[in-house]
């Protein structure tokens, strides 16, 4: 009885990771750290058009590219001063990130969402994402936000 009744309470476990699975592709984010190789790994959703990876002048860009514009990125910046997404301060106040860092999200005038996570140099973000997959894009910054307690 136990049994059945511990397999019952994983059954919806196992489903919900094979949906995941089907809304999402792993990759994984490659930068230099400290002249060492670090490799972050990320979930990006389904249906990207391009990726594009750019390694200069002290900035590692992944970028994902998606029909209608939308685009989700992860980043890593030498100079942390330098801005991938402009947000007006006096508009957005930023959340505080669980794990250090600070959490920009907004929606632009055609009513399309934005979004940035800062966590020393790295950067996790999207823009010109459609309310129907800001969940997603929402769940893949976040993953990609929470992976740097696993490589600590």
């Amino acid at each position: 009885m136990i049994k059945r009744a511990v397999s019952f309470l994983f059954l919806p476990l196992v489903l919900s990771a094979c949906f995941l699975a089907k809304e999402y592709k792993q990759k994984k984010f490659t930068y230099t750290e400290n002249g060492q190789s670090v490799a972050l790994p990320l979930v990006v959703p389904r249906g990207y058009v391009k990726e594009e990876k750019k390694d200069t002048a002290g900035i590692t860009l992944q970028t994902f590219y998606y029909p209608g514009g939308a685009m989700l990125y992860t980043a890593y910046l030498r100079d942390t001063n330098f801005v991938l997404q402009l947000f007006n301060d006096s508009l957005h106040q930023p959340q505080i990130h669980g794990l250090g860092g600070l959490i920009y999200k907004g929606q632009n005038e055609d009513e399309l969402y934005y979004r940035e996570i800062r966590q020393g140099n790295l950067r996790f973000g999207y823009r010109l994402v459609p309310e129907a997959f800001e969940l997603l894009f929402d769940s893949a910054t976040n993953f990609a936000s929470l992976q740097q307690k696993n490589l600590r």
